[in-house]
């Protein structure tokens, strides 16, 4: 695509940028005040606009530094007639993880009127400064996935937004950026009104003296100090509601008597139910003080897990009253914590704006109380799993995968009709090739570790797209890619006409396979794979993969392709059950000479694959059944909630009549179990909260999986929209 930008330049302050660091940049332009105005807008990493004082945009699309997305905002009601404000706050991450990969910091944009005059565009002249506002620099990570947290100063802040040009000085231009646009392929992201918050605890805190606060922001960790603090605890009795509204309760906290001794005061709000979005408060102090903030989906020993990743941020705020809305970085939580390092504070509101991808919430009727609400809450596990991407969850990682996603667009296309989304990443999926043919990770990310398995389900992603959309375009655009992939497979093919694994140093000389099937025992895998094996869970996905390349060759008219690609699928299944089926067991072996342990995921994909066709199955479909446990004289490994889309359509392929009371029963019973618990969102697995090391996710997108079943099985001549 062409460059949309006909005056603008890639600009960034004179300084080089550093990683983590915000910048502000400034322009003044007049207009006639009538008619339309648009904003053309791109950053590395992410950007927020104002105009004249107003919160005008925010949101940069994730993208890589060779494929470049900007926003084409409306921006009509923000101008006026004569001066116009326009003020930008850029982040520039710089730290290569699962979901950024660094490129150079830059921001590019042009506002134009309805007739296409460009009005104000970023150059040399350009005013910039480092925001004061933010503490650059400091790179703390919330999770390895998600990547780094900020760090507010509002001892800084000058309003640069509405007034005033202290410490700014002209731009440079940034030459090494793409200028190979493309417009953004879905929705933006709608920021709704402040959210309710319950305040459920207050008291006073004391942190441990290895975190004294004395330390700095760079030294000092808020997270690990919340975690380990000791509190006092009053619980609230009738959970009074902050609104943030001038006559609506006001939280007044104070140490007594006997805590005088102690660090500060602390607040703990509950939104009701899991959401995600930007960080708001409006609180008040009597002196210059430091303000934790810490997130989560959980409470236990009376706080949030913050330490379980690096879940917090910290806040600089001045005496008196402190109104601010961070509009860069989501959290995904229920509960919010404020730590402030003050003998007293008022709070009127802390919470969280919700920040989501606008969908329309299919009504699902069934008759069933239970069920409804199921789907329902699946609904909102999938909205909050859902921004610039799909996300894996939005608390831990805000992370785009295959496997995750391909359950996330299969229930979308039923519970919200949405197919924007699903092409857009799709498309994003699709830049990320790696030099070894292999799909990464995630995307866009520099942090890499390839699940070969996940590029399988890349192709039953496209073929489910054309399925429920109709749309060949895409397999048209990126059919050569998909071939690639398939050649890369066919690279490890054996002898005996079955996939070895993924093993060694890849293409750069690292060693970094990751031949990982599903978080069970055994079949979670190794990271950075040095050994060489033959898995049968590989060579089935592979199957998968051919099958579904098979279906979209015939949908694009490419026959003579599709009719190879069967036969290649017939001859690998045949492969799969010579090398790996055991007669005497009647199962399938995970990993060639290990047949000690069995699996659900193993036999599920074995059988769905076609590679079970000509062996006896009575024990694979008896373990598919019930999800493992004691089959016959074996102990066969459940499967967890995420493939349980395998196994379903395993059991469904043999016989749908007889498996779909079990199919419903299953699904009725764990997600009740969920629902009793607490549960707003469906968890990361059946453990929740506890699994991982305490740091379950409780939304997690691959989980919403009843949204799918409920409507093939139950039908929907019942179902509404909304």
């Amino acid at each position: 695509m062409a460059n949309p930008f006909r005056k603008a330049a890639w600009i960034w302050r004179q300084s080089l940028a550093q990683n983590d660091e915000f910048c502000d940049f400034l322009t003044v332009f007049e207009a006639e005040g009538e008619g339309a105005y648009t904003l053309s807008i791109a950053a590395d990493s992410n950007y927020t606009v104002w105009i004249n004082g107003e919160l005008a945009a925010f949101g940069q699309y994730a993208d890589y530094p060779h494929y470049k997305v900007y926003d084409k905002v409306d921006v009509t009601a923000f101008v006026r007639k004569g001066e116009n404000r326009l003020a930008v706050t850029a982040w520039y991450i710089g730290i290569d993880s699962s979901t950024y990969r660094r490129g150079e910091a830059g921001l590019i944009y042009e506002l134009a009127d309805g007739q296409g005059n460009v009005l104000a565009a970023s150059g040399a002249q350009t005013l910039s400064r480092l925001s004061p506002e933010y503490v650059s620099g400091v790179g703390r990570l919330i999770s390895p996935q998600l990547g780094p947290t900020y760090h507010v100063d509002l001892r800084g802040r000058d309003g640069f937004q509405a007034e005033g040009d202290a410490g700014f000085a002209p731009s440079r231009a940034v030459t090494d950026i793409s200028t190979d646009f493309h417009l953004r392929p879905n929705e933006k992201l709608i920021l709704r009104d402040r959210l309710p918050a319950a305040v459920c605890r207050t008291g006073a805190f004391t942190y441990p003296f290895e975190w004294d606060v004395s330390l700095g922001t760079h030294a000092y960790n808020p997270a690990a100090a919340m975690q380990s603090a000791l509190v006092t605890s009053r619980v609230q009795g009738f959970l009074p509601r902050l609104t943030g509204e001038d006559d609506a309760f006001v939280s007044e906290l104070s140490v007594t008597e006997q805590e005088k001794s102690c660090h500060g005061v602390y607040i703990i709000v509950d939104l009701g139910a899991e959401t995600a979005g930007f960080l708001d408060f409006d609180i008040e102090v009597p002196n210059d003080c430091r303000m934790d903030v810490g997130f989560g989906e959980h409470l236990i020993d009376g706080v949030c897990r913050t330490a379980v990743r690096g879940f917090s941020t910290d806040v600089e705020l001045v005496a008196g009253r402190n109104q601010y809305l961070h509009t860069f970085r989501r959290f995904g939580c229920r509960y919010v914590q404020l730590f402030i390092h003050a003998p007293s504070a008022k709070v009127r509101y802390a919470g969280i704006r919700p920040t989501l991808y606008p969908l329309v919430h299919k009504d699902f009727r069934c008759g069933n109380l239970l069920r409804e609400t199921i789907y329902r809450t699946c609904q909102n596990t999938l909205q909050h799993c859902l921004h610039e991407h799909y996300e894996d969850c939005p608390w831990r990682e805000q992370a785009l995968y295959t496997l995750d996603s391909r359950n996330q667009m299969l229930c979308g296309y039923y519970a919200f009709g949405e197919t924007r989304a699903p092409r857009a990443a799709l498309e994003l999926i699709a830049h990320g090739q790696r030099k070894d043919g292999l799909l990464m990770l995630c995307y866009p990310a520099g942090a890499d570790a390839p699940i070969p398995a996940f590029s399988c389900m890349y192709f039953v992603q496209m073929e489910e797209y054309i399925r429920y959309t109709g749309d060949t375009s895409l397999a048209v655009t990126y059919y050569d890619l998909l071939e690639s992939i398939l050649a890369t497979f066919e690279s490890r093919m054996t002898d005996e006409g079955v996939l070895e694994n993924f093993y060694g140093p890849g293409p750069d000389g690292r060693i970094e396979y990751w031949n990982f099937y599903e978080w069970s025992d055994t079949m979670n895998g190794h990271f950075n794979e040095t050994v060489r094996r033959l898995e049968s869970p590989l060579n089935a996905f592979y199957s998968l993969a051919l099958g579904a390349m098979e279906k979209i060759c015939a949908a694009i008219g490419k026959t003579e392709r599709a009719s190879e690609l069967s036969a290649r699928r017939d001859a690998l299944n045949a492969a799969i059950a010579a090398k790996f089926y055991n007669p005497e067991t009647r199962m399938f072996e995970t990993i060639e000479g290990e047949g000690g342990r069995y699996t659900v995921l193993t036999q599920a994909l074995c059988l769905l694959c076609g590679a079970a066709k000509d062996v006896d199955t009575e024990m694979i479909l008896q373990a598919l059944a019930t999800n493992g446990g004691r089959v016959g004289e074996l102990d066969v490994v459940p499967n967890t909630l995420s493939m349980n889309a395998f196994r379903f359509d395993a059991l469904l392929a043999v016989d749908c009549e007889k498996y779909s009371p079990v199919i419903l029963d299953e699904i009725d019973r764990d997600y009740l179990y969920m629902l009793q618990n607490g549960a707003t969102a469906f968890w990361e697995t059946i453990q929740g909260a506890a699994d991982f090391g305490g740091a379950g996710s409780l939304c997690h997108g691959w989980s919403a999986l009843p949204v799918y079943y409920y409507e093939i099985l139950l039908g929907d001549e019942k179902n509404v929209t909304r």
